[in-house]
C-alpha cells in the first residue's frame, strides 16, 4: 500500500543525525531509526499537533497522543493513514474502538445508548476477534513467505520476553496473530519482529504483512 506522506520531512535522531526524509514521494528510513517514531512524527507533521482530531479541542503538547483510527489490537498498524493527533481524554475513552465506531459511540452516548450501543458492538468485537483476525481495510493486508523478509538483528533467546509469551497466547487461543507486520518495498522488516520470530519458530510458513510501497530503509 501507498502510505500518506508530505512532499518535504526530515527527521532528525537523538543524536542530530539525519535519521528518516522524504525524497521523491519515498520515505528513505534508515535502518537504525525508530520507525514509529518517525510515523508519529510525520503525522504530527501532516495534521498538526494542537488540535485533537476528535473533540476539536485545542490542547497542550503534554496531552496530545497519537491515536490508531483502526486499533492497534484488532491489527490497526502504525502508519500515517492509520494514525491522528488525539487528546488523551478521547484516547481514552474512544479505547479498542474504530474512528467510526467512536463517532457513532458518540451519537449514541447524546441520545442516552451509550451502554447499549457498546454491549451490542462487543458481540462483533468478539466474532472479529474469532474469525476475521484484523478489524482493517482488507486491501491493505496481503500473505508473505518468511524466508522473505528481511530482518538485519539477531538477538538469540533474548526476545522471549513478556511480549512474546503475549504473541504465543494470542495465537494459540485465536488461531491467527493480532496485527500484520510491516516491511518495506524491498521487504525489510519495519514492525513485527516478534511476530516473526514466533512464526520461524512454530515453522509458521507465511504470516499476514502490510507492504509499504513508498517506504526504503536505506544504510
Amino acid at each position: 500500500m501507498i502510505i500518506e506522506l508530505p512532499k518535504e520531512f526530515t527527521f532528525f535522531n537523538e543524536t542530530g543525525e539525519i535519521g528518516a526524509y522524504v525524497e521523491n514521494g519515498i520515505l528513505k528510513l534508515k535502518s537504525a531509526t525508530s520507525y514509529r517514531k518517525v510515523m508519529t512524527e510525520l503525522t504530527y507533521h501532516m495534521k498538526g499537533r494542537k488540535r485533537c482530531c476528535y473533540c476539536g479541542n485545542i490542547v497542550d503538547v503534554e496531552e496530545m497522543t497519537i491515536d490508531h483510527m483502526y486499533p492497534q489490537d484488532f491489527g490497526g498498524p502504525t502508519i500515517t493513514n492509520n494514525l491522528l493527533p488525539c487528546c488523551k481524554k478521547c484516547n481514552n475513552e474512544k479505547g479498542n474502538l474504530t474512528s467510526k465506531q467512536y463517532k457513532m459511540y458518540l451519537i449514541a452516548k447524546k441520545q442516552g445508548r451509550g451502554k447499549e450501543y457498546i454491549e451490542d458492538l462487543k458481540k462483533y468485537l468478539l466474532y472479529i476477534r474469532k474469525w476475521e483476525a484484523f478489524e482493517i481495510p482488507k486491501g491493505w493486508i496481503s500473505k508473505k513467505e518468511i524466508t522473505k523478509i528481511i530482518v538485519q538483528i539477531d538477538l538469540g533467546d533474548s526476545y522471549k520476553g513478556k511480549n512474546y509469551k503475549k504473541v504465543k497466547e494470542f495465537y494459540e487461543k485465536y488461531g491467527h496473530f493480532q496485527k500484520p507486520i510491516i516491511v518495506d518495498s524491498n521487504n525489510f522488516l519495519l514492525d513485527g519482529f516478534i511476530t516473526l520470530m514466533y512464526a520461524k519458530n512454530k515453522n509458521i510458513q507465511k504470516v499476514p504483512v502490510i507492504v509499504l510501497k513508498n517506504v526504503e530503509v536505506i544504510t
